[in-house]
Protein backbone atom coordinates (compact mmCIF):
# COMPACT_ATOMS: atom_id res chain seq x y z
CA UNK A 1 0.00 0.00 0.00
CA UNK A 2 1.27 3.36 -0.93
CA UNK A 3 1.67 5.69 2.39
CA UNK A 4 1.34 8.95 0.66
CA UNK A 5 -1.00 8.36 -2.97
CA UNK A 6 -2.12 11.78 -5.20
CA UNK A 7 -4.38 11.11 -7.84
CA UNK A 8 -6.27 13.63 -10.27
CA UNK A 9 -5.07 16.31 -8.01
CA UNK A 10 -6.56 19.79 -9.44
CA UNK A 11 -6.85 23.14 -8.13
CA UNK A 12 -8.23 26.04 -9.97
CA UNK A 13 -7.56 30.12 -9.18
CA UNK A 14 -10.14 31.73 -11.12
CA UNK A 15 -9.92 30.26 -14.75
CA UNK A 16 -5.85 29.37 -14.22
CA UNK A 17 -5.55 25.93 -13.57
CA UNK A 18 -2.44 26.41 -10.60
CA UNK A 19 -2.59 22.57 -10.52
CA UNK A 20 -4.04 20.14 -13.31
CA UNK A 21 -4.47 16.05 -12.67
CA UNK A 22 -1.80 15.83 -10.97
CA UNK A 23 -0.48 12.65 -9.60
CA UNK A 24 1.66 10.83 -7.50
CA UNK A 25 2.89 7.86 -4.55
CA UNK A 26 5.41 8.03 -1.71
CA UNK A 27 6.26 5.11 -0.22
CA UNK A 28 7.15 4.78 3.69
CA UNK A 29 10.61 5.77 4.19
CA UNK A 30 11.19 8.00 0.98
CA UNK A 31 12.51 11.30 0.17
CA UNK A 32 10.73 12.61 -2.82
CA UNK A 33 12.01 15.67 -4.58
CA UNK A 34 9.07 18.09 -6.42
CA UNK A 35 10.77 20.22 -8.65
CA UNK A 36 10.21 23.02 -11.72
CA UNK A 37 10.02 26.23 -12.48
CA UNK A 38 8.87 29.13 -10.93
CA UNK A 39 5.10 29.20 -10.84
CA UNK A 40 5.01 25.71 -11.68
CA UNK A 41 2.43 24.33 -8.68
CA UNK A 42 4.77 22.96 -6.25
CA UNK A 43 3.97 24.79 -3.32
CA UNK A 44 0.28 24.77 -4.15
CA UNK A 45 0.96 20.77 -4.24
CA UNK A 46 1.86 21.19 -0.74
CA UNK A 47 -0.91 23.43 0.17
CA UNK A 48 -3.20 21.06 -0.82
CA UNK A 49 -1.73 18.05 1.08
CA UNK A 50 -2.01 19.88 3.77
CA UNK A 51 -5.47 20.84 3.68
CA UNK A 52 -4.36 24.96 3.47
CA UNK A 53 -6.22 24.91 -0.13
CA UNK A 54 -9.08 22.06 -0.73
CA UNK A 55 -9.03 20.72 -4.75
CA UNK A 56 -11.23 21.40 -7.28
CA UNK A 57 -10.92 17.38 -8.20
CA UNK A 58 -8.55 14.51 -6.96
CA UNK A 59 -8.11 12.52 -4.04
CA UNK A 60 -5.10 12.22 -1.65
CA UNK A 61 -5.31 9.24 0.70
CA UNK A 62 -2.51 8.98 3.76
CA UNK A 63 -1.62 5.00 5.08
CA UNK A 64 -5.02 3.97 2.46
CA UNK A 65 -7.44 6.59 4.41
CA UNK A 66 -8.48 9.49 2.42
CA UNK A 67 -7.84 12.88 3.58
CA UNK A 68 -8.73 14.91 0.95
CA UNK A 69 -10.29 18.38 1.62
CA UNK A 70 -9.47 17.91 5.20
CA UNK A 71 -8.37 21.15 7.02
CA UNK A 72 -4.49 21.19 8.03
CA UNK A 73 -5.33 21.04 12.12
CA UNK A 74 -6.65 17.32 11.46
CA UNK A 75 -3.86 16.83 9.02
CA UNK A 76 -1.40 17.34 11.56
CA UNK A 77 -2.91 15.27 13.92
CA UNK A 78 -3.26 12.85 11.09
CA UNK A 79 1.14 12.91 11.38
CA UNK A 80 1.70 15.66 8.66
CA UNK A 81 3.85 18.46 8.57
CA UNK A 82 5.11 21.01 6.52
CA UNK A 83 7.74 24.22 6.65
CA UNK A 84 7.21 27.79 4.27
CA UNK A 85 8.98 29.51 2.31
CA UNK A 86 8.66 32.17 4.35
CA UNK A 87 8.96 30.88 8.29
CA UNK A 88 6.05 31.34 10.15
CA UNK A 89 7.46 31.12 13.54
CA UNK A 90 6.12 33.20 16.78
CA UNK A 91 8.80 36.27 16.49
CA UNK A 92 7.63 37.81 19.92
CA UNK A 93 8.65 34.23 21.97
CA UNK A 94 11.60 32.59 22.71
CA UNK A 95 13.23 29.69 20.58
CA UNK A 96 11.92 27.00 22.93
CA UNK A 97 8.34 28.33 23.64
CA UNK A 98 7.73 28.25 20.19
CA UNK A 99 8.89 24.08 20.12
CA UNK A 100 6.74 24.20 23.34
CA UNK A 101 3.39 25.10 21.41
CA UNK A 102 3.89 22.90 18.49
CA UNK A 103 4.60 19.79 20.85
CA UNK A 104 1.32 20.68 22.42
CA UNK A 105 -0.17 19.71 19.22
CA UNK A 106 -0.02 17.45 16.38
CA UNK A 107 -0.02 13.89 17.20
CA UNK A 108 0.00 12.50 20.84
CA UNK A 109 0.33 15.98 22.41
CA UNK A 110 2.55 16.35 25.51
CA UNK A 111 0.35 16.19 28.64
CA UNK A 112 1.69 18.85 30.17
CA UNK A 113 3.81 22.08 30.53
CA UNK A 114 7.29 20.10 31.86
CA UNK A 115 6.85 17.36 29.33
CA UNK A 116 6.28 19.75 26.41
CA UNK A 117 9.61 21.71 27.70
CA UNK A 118 11.73 18.37 27.52
CA UNK A 119 10.80 17.44 24.38
CA UNK A 120 10.76 21.01 23.42
CA UNK A 121 14.71 20.82 24.41
CA UNK A 122 15.50 17.51 22.83
CA UNK A 123 14.02 18.86 19.32
CA UNK A 124 16.15 21.49 19.31
CA UNK A 125 19.06 19.45 19.82
CA UNK A 126 18.53 17.73 16.57
CA UNK A 127 18.33 21.06 14.99
CA UNK A 128 21.38 22.31 16.68
CA UNK A 129 19.60 25.51 18.29
CA UNK A 130 19.50 24.62 22.14
CA UNK A 131 22.34 27.45 22.86
CA UNK A 132 19.39 29.92 21.54
CA UNK A 133 16.76 28.24 23.75
CA UNK A 134 16.09 31.64 25.44
CA UNK A 135 16.62 33.60 22.07
CA UNK A 136 13.48 35.84 20.57
CA UNK A 137 13.14 34.12 17.31
CA UNK A 138 13.14 37.56 16.16
CA UNK A 139 17.05 37.45 17.23
CA UNK A 140 17.81 34.48 15.02
CA UNK A 141 19.69 34.29 11.93
CA UNK A 142 18.41 33.15 8.82
CA UNK A 143 19.48 29.36 8.85
CA UNK A 144 18.65 29.54 12.65
CA UNK A 145 15.05 30.91 11.90
CA UNK A 146 14.75 27.61 9.14
CA UNK A 147 15.81 25.08 11.97
CA UNK A 148 13.22 26.00 14.25
CA UNK A 149 11.05 26.23 11.21
CA UNK A 150 11.94 23.01 11.10
CA UNK A 151 12.40 22.09 14.76
CA UNK A 152 8.23 23.25 15.24
CA UNK A 153 7.45 20.63 12.17
CA UNK A 154 8.99 17.76 14.38
CA UNK A 155 7.60 18.79 17.46
CA UNK A 156 3.97 17.64 15.72
CA UNK A 157 5.51 14.29 15.69
CA UNK A 158 4.88 13.43 11.92
CA UNK A 159 4.75 10.27 9.94
CA UNK A 160 5.01 12.95 6.80
CA UNK A 161 7.05 16.00 6.49
CA UNK A 162 7.01 18.17 3.61
CA UNK A 163 10.14 20.71 3.36
CA UNK A 164 9.14 23.96 1.22
CA UNK A 165 12.65 25.73 0.50
CA UNK A 166 13.88 24.84 3.41
CA UNK A 167 17.42 25.43 2.34
CA UNK A 168 16.67 28.59 -0.01
CA UNK A 169 19.22 31.41 0.87
CA UNK A 170 21.50 29.33 2.58
CA UNK A 171 25.17 28.91 1.99
CA UNK A 172 26.70 26.23 0.21
CA UNK A 173 27.82 24.95 4.07
CA UNK A 174 24.94 25.82 5.31
CA UNK A 175 22.89 23.68 2.68
CA UNK A 176 25.36 20.67 3.16
CA UNK A 177 24.41 20.56 7.32
CA UNK A 178 20.90 20.57 6.18
CA UNK A 179 21.29 18.24 3.85
CA UNK A 180 22.89 15.92 6.30
CA UNK A 181 20.00 16.91 9.12
CA UNK A 182 17.27 16.05 6.69
CA UNK A 183 18.88 12.37 5.80
CA UNK A 184 18.83 11.46 9.62
CA UNK A 185 15.43 13.20 9.95
CA UNK A 186 14.76 10.35 7.36
CA UNK A 187 16.80 7.63 8.93
CA UNK A 188 14.41 8.19 12.56
CA UNK A 189 11.56 6.88 10.32
CA UNK A 190 10.01 10.61 9.05
CA UNK A 191 8.67 9.88 5.15
CA UNK A 192 9.65 13.29 3.55
CA UNK A 193 8.39 15.33 0.80
CA UNK A 194 11.15 18.75 -0.44
CA UNK A 195 10.32 21.56 -2.54
CA UNK A 196 13.51 22.65 -3.44
CA UNK A 197 15.19 24.95 -6.31
CA UNK A 198 18.77 23.94 -5.66
CA UNK A 199 19.43 21.14 -8.08
CA UNK A 200 22.39 19.70 -6.11
CA UNK A 201 20.25 19.62 -2.91
CA UNK A 202 17.59 17.60 -4.81
CA UNK A 203 20.06 15.10 -6.74
CA UNK A 204 21.94 14.23 -3.33
CA UNK A 205 19.14 13.89 -1.17
CA UNK A 206 16.09 12.24 -3.15
CA UNK A 207 15.31 8.41 -3.80
CA UNK A 208 12.80 9.92 -7.08
CA UNK A 209 12.01 13.49 -8.21
CA UNK A 210 8.62 14.61 -9.64
CA UNK A 211 8.96 17.27 -11.92
CA UNK A 212 6.14 20.10 -12.52
CA UNK A 213 5.54 22.37 -15.19
CA UNK A 214 2.32 24.80 -15.43
CA UNK A 215 0.58 23.30 -13.20
CA UNK A 216 0.90 19.55 -14.52
CA UNK A 217 3.55 16.88 -14.05
CA UNK A 218 6.24 15.78 -17.03
CA UNK A 219 8.35 13.91 -15.52
CA UNK A 220 9.10 11.15 -12.83
CA UNK A 221 12.26 8.84 -11.47
CA UNK A 222 15.37 8.05 -10.42
CA UNK A 223 17.67 11.22 -9.90
CA UNK A 224 19.96 10.43 -12.72
CA UNK A 225 17.17 10.02 -15.03
CA UNK A 226 15.52 13.19 -14.39
CA UNK A 227 18.99 15.49 -15.04
CA UNK A 228 19.12 14.14 -18.29
CA UNK A 229 15.63 13.86 -19.37
CA UNK A 230 15.44 16.37 -22.43
CA UNK A 231 11.62 17.60 -21.47
CA UNK A 232 13.17 18.45 -18.29
CA UNK A 233 16.49 20.02 -19.32
CA UNK A 234 14.23 21.77 -21.93
CA UNK A 235 12.07 23.67 -19.52
CA UNK A 236 13.83 23.85 -15.63
CA UNK A 237 17.44 22.90 -16.14
CA UNK A 238 18.66 24.45 -18.74
CA UNK A 239 21.50 22.99 -21.49
CA UNK A 240 24.35 24.69 -19.39
CA UNK A 241 23.31 23.22 -16.20
CA UNK A 242 22.62 19.61 -18.07
CA UNK A 243 26.70 20.54 -19.38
Amino acid sequence: MDFLAVEGLTKFFGGLAAVYRVGFTVQEGEIIGLIGPNGSGKTTVLNLITGFLKPNAGRITLAGKDVTGLPPYRMCRNGVARTFQLTKSFLCCTVLQNVMIARTYGRNPAPNLRVAAEEAMEILEVVGLTGKASFLAWDLTLMERKMLELARALATQPSLLLLDELMAGLNPAETEEAMQLIRKIRDSGVTILVVEHIVKAILGLSDRVIVLNMGQKIAEGPPQEIVHDPHVVEVYLGKAHHA
